[in-house]
């Protein structure tokens, strides 16, 4: 019998989440349907179908906020609205789909829901060969749609880049991550909530999000977790939204989105949002900015730190190419002084919202994103 994977309403997240042991969580749903099928153990197989309609939603409303949020970032900055609509079409005539017909993001999550769907009723008839063909199709369509999502934000944050230099990513990214910093980051501030628990939270989100983007070579949403004295680290081959930007998408065989037809940039000027690096994705410096830098300046410490991969990572030797890592540390006061350094920072000598001047978060209940987290 594989690992018993749960899944649960999560008071502290607002909705149901996946549960398990971490050895469990870091399996990819997509991998533990294939097991429950292969047990025969069908109401589990459903259960965790229905649930991967969950971790894809996370993603999928979350892109639907930032392409709006980036779209009116260039309106309010100058750009007419002739203008945006000639930037977004020249984005969408780039990502078409492998098939070659165009890219419509609800159109494709329809179909991506029909898919699952057809999974369920496999399942329901106890059906093997026809349900894991059903997956198939069904991630896959989810993975289509996810990377498309990726390339329509990526684009755009690199327009930004392109007319307001990277000062305009800094201001760019004060409009994207308020809202979702109060949505998913704010409940991990010592001064409200026990870091044990915090942490617990903190953990369930990350493996969760990066399941939902299906993140590791195969697409699959496996990852490596590793535990130590005082921390998790988290590493994924890729993180398939950053780094497949830089790296290119090797299930369609598309090159890495700094190079044509794309031509996308990375960062030009060494920032503490860059880590001081030249070649970091723009996508990436989102983690720099939300899980450091924000609650640095709100709490005192990282709720993860990152160490994201520079272009170019487009070498497939696994001995060459780069991963992603987070790091989760057990006790958040005990972040090493390196990391605060390498954002610009000093690290302080108390800790806790209380001992910040830090401006109110938006609502997070006004946002449309599921649950609290």
């Amino acid at each position: 019998m594989t690992t018993e994977t749960r899944i649960e309403f999560s008071e502290a997240v607002g909705r149901r989440i996946r549960l398990g042991s971490w050895e469990d969580q870091k399996i990819s749903t997509y991998r533990k349907i294939r097991e429950a099928v292969a047990e025969e153990r069908w109401d589990h197989a459903a259960d965790l179908a229905d649930y991967f309609i969950d971790e894809a939603s996370v993603c999928f409303i979350l892109y639907r906020q930032w392409i709006n949020d980036l779209s009116n970032f260039l309106q309010n900055n100058g750009v007419s609205p002739e203008e945006l609509a000639g930037i977004t079409a020249d984005i969408v005539t780039k990502i078409t789909l492998p098939d070659g017909s165009p890219w419509n993001a609800h159109r494709h999550w329809d179909r991506f829901k029909r898919a699952q769907r057809k999974l369920l009723s496999h399942l329901f008839r106890e059906e093997a060969d026809q349900a894991l063909a059903a997956l198939d199709t069904m991630k896959e369509t989810w993975r289509q749609t996810h990377d498309r999502d990726v390339d329509h934000t990526y684009g755009l944050m690199s327009e930004i880049q392109d007319r307001f230099g990277g000062e305009g990513i800094v201001d760019m990214y004060k409009v994207v991550l308020e809202p979702l910093f109060a949505w998913r980051y704010e409940k991990f501030d010592i001064d409200k909530h026990p870091w044990d628990e915090a942490l617990e939270t903190l953990m369930n989100v990350a493996c969760e999000s990066m399941r939902g983007h299906l993140v590791g070579p195969e697409r699959t949403g496996d990852f490596e977790l590793i535990e130590t004295d005082d921390r998790f680290i988290l590493r994924f081959d890729p993180c398939s939204s950053g780094q497949r930007t830089i790296r290119g998408d090797w299930i369609e065989g598309t090159p890495a989105r700094m190079e044509p037809p794309y031509n996308w940039g990375v960062s030009q000027e060494e920032a503490s949002w860059n880590h001081y690096q030249k070649g970091v994705c723009l996508y990436c410096a989102h983690c720099i900015i939300l899980m450091e830098e924000m609650p640095m300046d709100r709490f005192g410490y990282p709720v993860r730190t990152v160490d994201p991969p520079i272009y170019p990572d487009t070498d497939p030797d696994p001995d060459v190419r780069q991963k992603c890592q987070w790091e989760m540390f057990k006790d958040p006061t005990q972040v090493p002084e390196e990391y605060y350094t390498r954002v610009g920072r000093k690290k302080p000598d108390v800790f806790g919202s209380s001992n910040f001047d830090a401006p109110p978060m938006p609502d997070a209940g006004s946002l449309g994103l599921p649950g609290t987290g």
